[in-house]
């Protein structure tokens, strides 16, 4: 099986049906379909039981988290690379289409991480279209760039993968000790230290923005992450340093993708960083209802001031001293996860 079309699905309109029916008449000997329903809602179970096909899949489950969702799916997936899409999107049969023809072509290919192209994004005022500079380069920091430096939404999840890549990435990100939004943007940047994006010629994916326009809901469903690991809403105001810190430490430590050598690597973390931590230092975050407003305040105040210019166990302490104002066993969690990753063992890698 060339490709698998991951679909997990919550809604329960009749525009998501629509879309559910559309992806399982891509089914077909290369393409295997496999829809995830956790709506829990009897009526779409019993309503999108009739798009089943050969070489096409429909699980009714209980309602879960979405990470769960997706990686029930996961374990069902045949195919060399998969393709996750989403049930409030736009596809275009087309693009699905030329999909086998090019990993036929290129799936051997191991410099070949994934498949992507021009994103339609569309928003409330309007529609435009978007694509990556340089994530087909040869050159990984190159692409390491062109992903960090894109100002918009991450549209880039959306991508074909190769399906053991997911599921190294997801496994090595499902040991780490919270899953939060920003995670998204952690798991590409992992993805394109893999490999290349090959281009496709032709519209790709079509990405609503929905909540993420809008600063306050965007930040709403930032929380719901947040609040789901355990963590106190004041560590929304970190959101942005969090994953300037976390990416750098993993382009110049983690070993689970292939090896690249410590000065490119430290290049790597330089561009990483230098780009969410302007994000940290430009966008406003809320505290909502937190107890911890002024200190998280005056920690975040304390950063910008250092322009980024402190070691990362220094960072690691500050992160941790806030966590720990409202979780012991959190700060200790996301202490030890860490620092082994900063252990000087773990640095030397072709150094």
């Amino acid at each position: 099986m060339q490709l698998s079309i991951l679909f997990p699905t919550h809604r329960h309109d009749l525009t998501t049906l629509s879309r559910i029916a559309q992806a399982c008449s891509w089914a077909s000997p290369s393409i295997e379909v496999i829809v995830r329903d956790n709506s829990g809602n009897t009526e779409k179970r019993a309503q999108i039981a009739q798009f089943k096909r050969d070489h096409c899949t429909i699980v009714s489950v209980d309602p879960c988290e979405p990470l769960e969702n997706f990686s029930g799916l996961m374990r069902l997936a045949k195919g060399d690379f998969v393709f996750c899409v989403a049930d409030d999107d736009l596809f275009f049969n087309r693009a699905i289409a030329a999909l086998p023809p090019m990993i036929d072509r290129f799936g051997r290919d191991p410099s070949v991480a994934a498949i992507s192209g021009p994103y339609v994004v569309e928003n409330s005022k309007g529609v435009a279209v978007v694509s990556y500079p340089n994530i087909d380069s040869d050159d990984v920091t190159a692409r390491v760039a062109g992903f960090a430096n894109y100002p918009g939404v991450n549209s880039l999840f959306y991508s074909v993968q190769r399906r053991a890549m997911v599921e190294s990435v997801f496994g090595f990100m499902g040991a780490m000790p919270v899953y939060l939004s920003y995670h998204d943007q952690i798991a590409c940047l992992l993805y394109l230290l893999h490999g290349k994006y090959l281009k496709l010629p032709r519209l790709f994916y079509g990405y609503d923005i929905g909540d993420w326009e809008n600063l306050q809901s965007a930040q709403k469903r930032d929380l719901a992450f947040y609040t789901a690991a355990g963590l106190d809403p004041a560590i929304n105001k970190l959101h942005w340093f969090l994953c300037a810190f976390e990416g750098a430490i993993l382009i110049r430590n983690c070993r689970i993708f292939p090896d690249h050598p410590m000065a490119q690597r430290q290049q790597m973390a330089d561009v990483w960083f230098s780009s969410m931590f302007k994000r940290f230092m430009v966008n406003p975050r809320f505290i909502f209802d937190s107890k911890f407003g002024a200190e998280a305040d005056a920690l975040c105040d304390r950063l910008r001031a250092s322009q980024g210019r402190l070691s990362f166990i220094d960072m690691l302490s500050d992160i941790c001293h806030l966590i720990a104002l409202f979780s012991d066993e959190k700060a200790q969690g996301y202490l030890s996860f860490w620092a082994e990753l900063l252990r000087p063992r773990k640095a030397a890698v072709n150094a």
